[in-house]
């Protein structure tokens, strides 16, 4: 999963960036036309998810500014991240509207934003991002660990060469994500775009109604299953996109069979 430094006073990194419809191709995007009443943290957290499918996110800056609502900026480790999301996420639905997404331009200068900002809206940002320093640190901990499980679990298979090892890689091979009781509204296309930039994606497949006799789910609302072609792949593209918005009521719910 990508790591990003969500600025927790993200004023600063607004006054930073310019935006323009005719931009060089650059690492940071300017997404438009976003529901205006998602609170800060929450925005941040699902464009994070979003965007970080297409490569490293380096950042995610919104402002509380009002002439800045419903807008963010998303900032890439490098160009070709930042053009795959534009290609794939240009007009996507999010919380019920669709994104409108440009390169953006300019440079960040601390000493315009302390000039628009004050010295104290500063402090804020540089002690939230140490603070942010903290959590990558400890995520990045976690994620060593997880891989060297999985390291250890992959030789313990290639060691073994009898028939119950393969039956296991087998199954292993044909590992699927469930999401259930989505709203019509959220088509399959969506959902290809969103599993598409994930390594070992096969395939979404709308499950039969056969298999959707849930008394908690509508006649409208579906079923997908999300192929991947190992465990790894599939757990990898969970960890990034459980929870994410898809509408304004709908998250993301995906769990393994």
């Amino acid at each position: 999963m990508a790591v990003a430094s969500t600025s927790g006073n993200a004023d600063d990194g607004a006054a930073a960036f310019a935006s323009s419809s005719t931009a060089a191709p650059s690492p940071t995007l300017y997404v438009k036309n976003i529901e205006g009443k998602i609170k800060k943290p929450e925005l941040r957290q699902q464009l994070l998810a979003l965007f970080s499918t297409y490569g490293r996110v380096l950042d995610v800056v919104a402002t509380r500014a009002p002439s800045m609502r419903g807008q963010a900026f998303v900032v890439f480790e490098s160009v070709s991240f930042s053009s795959a999301a534009k290609r794939g996420l240009e007009g996507f639905p999010f919380y019920g509207k669709s994104l409108h997404i440009e390169y953006s331009t300019g440079t960040k200068s601390k000493a315009l934003l302390k000039r628009e900002l004050g010295h104290e809206a500063l402090m804020e940002r540089d002690w939230e991002r140490s603070h942010t320093l903290v959590s990558r640190r400890s995520e990045k901990r976690d994620l060593l660990s997880q891989q060297d499980a999985e390291e250890d679990e992959n030789t313990t298979v290639q060691a073994q060469d009898d028939e119950a090892t393969r039956r296991k890689r087998a199954k292993l091979d044909k590992i699927l994500l469930v999401a259930e009781r989505i709203p019509a509204t959220i088509q399959l296309h969506i959902l290809q775009t969103l599993f598409q930039s994930h390594s070992g994606f096969v395939d979404v497949i709308p499950a039969d109604r056969t298999q959707q006799d849930d008394p908690k789910q509508n006649n409208d609302d579906w079923t997908a299953h999300i192929h991947f072609d190992s465990k790894a792949h599939a757990e990898a593209a969970r960890n990034t996109l459980d929870g994410v918005q898809l509408d304004p009521l709908y998250k993301l719910d995906l769990h393994f069979v």
